[in-house]
């Protein structure tokens, strides 16, 4: 049967963490039967810049780069025999070009290698990273850190919002398909006890929804402190050495303070691990339609949270 994860965008800039992320998709595609492209974007403005318009080295740096991106899908096709890669060259702002070429190729998720490295909540995500996570409408995977360790644990943090039914598929796919233990955790804001709360009563019914499904799985609710929710997701991460965080971006607007704005931000900056989003828009790429026949007998996801 044909799954649901068809096309997977990859942005490429040639440097070890987008040819990481080419790899991993590779594998990912191997299981999903998905096609892959792979993209680079010359950034137009300051190429013109540099080389005072010249068609020239436009063409010189276009041709190098298709022979570039032939190289690396080449190598990953020996390596993983089968997979369906295509390759892409354009020209303008990258994180503009990587969501239009998202669009045009309708693809279900996008992959990002990503070379900054937070040392402050504050500091802004790297540029490209921000912009396409901010504005996607299908999930991206900000790839970072050690990678060998993403399909063995995933942290998934929970709150009370209803747009979590594709982050629960999300994390019920990667149980699945690569035996991955999910450690759902949250932290109280109020001060109702902990085994009154309504977020503890969540995380059981997600407990319970994957153990049905044969996922192995645990839950963390923190009391309430001065620790910010950010810093105990990120400590609890490192405490079960995780490999992956599966966030779910509320996207309500394009500022700091609706979207990304004091957790989802912090996480994907301060994060050493690998950050999977998905925002509330995200419904290109249904997990729980992909997984509803095998993953979700009770409903669950699809009668509880919708």
């Amino acid at each position: 049967m044909k799954k649901n994860i068809q096309k997977i965008l990859i942005p490429v800039d040639f440097k070890d963490p987008s040819i990481k992320a080419v790899h991993y998709a590779g594998n990912l595609a191997k299981k999903t039967e998905a096609e892959l492209t792979l993209l680079y974007v010359i950034d137009a403005p300051g190429l013109l810049d540099q080389f005072f318009q010249s068609t020239d080295h436009l063409v010189k740096i276009t041709e190098q780069a298709k022979e570039k991106l032939i190289e690396i899908a080449g190598q990953v096709k020996k390596e993983i025999p089968g997979i369906e890669i295509s390759t892409l060259v354009e020209m303008g702002k990258p994180y503009g070009k990587i969501l239009e070429v998202a669009g045009a190729i309708n693809a279900q998720m996008i992959i990002l290698g990503e070379n900054h490295q937070g040392g402050d909540p504050e500091d802004e995500l790297g540029t490209t990273v921000y912009h396409v996570t901010l504005k996607s409408p299908i999930p991206v995977l900000t790839f970072k850190g050690d990678t060998s360790k993403m399909k063995d644990k995933i942290v998934v943090p929970l709150d009370l919002t209803k747009e979590t039914r594709e982050q629960l598929s999300a994390a019920l796919f990667y149980g699945l398909e690569y035996g991955a233990k999910i450690y759902l955790v949250s932290v109280l804001v109020g001060g109702i006890e902990k085994k009154e709360s309504r977020i503890w009563k969540k995380l059981q019914e997600a407990k319970e929804m994957l153990g049905i499904n044969g996922v192995e799985s645990k839950m963390k609710v923190f009391d309430r402190s001065d620790v910010p929710p950010f810093r105990r997701v990120l400590e609890y991460t490192k405490k079960v050495d995780a490999g992956m965080i599966l966030l779910m971006t509320h996207q309500e607007g394009y500022t700091y303070d609706n979207y990304i704005g004091a957790f989802a931000h912090h996480i994907m900056n301060l994060s050493d691990v690998s950050v999977l989003s998905m925002t509330s828009i995200s419904t290109s790429l249904d997990f729980s339609q992909f997984l509803k026949a095998l993953v979700d007998p009770m409903g669950l996801i699809i009668n509880k949270d919708r």
